[in-house]
């Protein structure tokens, strides 16, 4: 027979091991994910299975934001190459030193 036995809150789903003999509380495990099943193996293969998930929707997040980044800033390089071909060449700005 088991030295130990355990115990289930129904509110909070906390697991409590008890000593059988002195009635201490030797641990307390938090259940995995919110929505437990009750077998800690299949919680966390469920709660892996939903990091790898939200991973790949955080990627396929920035893969899109990075794909809009490029396009503004062509946008943007094409704009100022425009403006500046309409101003034309710049011109060299004199210097002290130039004046000599």
């Amino acid at each position: 027979m088991d030295n130990v036995f355990k115990v289930k809150c129904p509110k909070c789903d906390v697991i409590l091991i008890i000593d059988r003999i002195t009635g201490e509380i030797i641990d307390t495990r938090e259940p995995i994910i919110a929505e437990s099943t009750g077998d800690r193996f299949k919680d966390a293969l469920k709660k892996v299975k939903l990091s790898s998930q939200e991973a790949e929707e955080k990627f396929q997040k920035s893969k899109e934001t990075e794909k809009n980044k490029h396009k503004d800033l062509d946008a943007l390089f094409n704009k100022s190459l425009g403006q500046a071909k309409k101003e034309g060449p710049v011109k060299k700005q004199l210097r002290d030193i130039d004046f000599e």
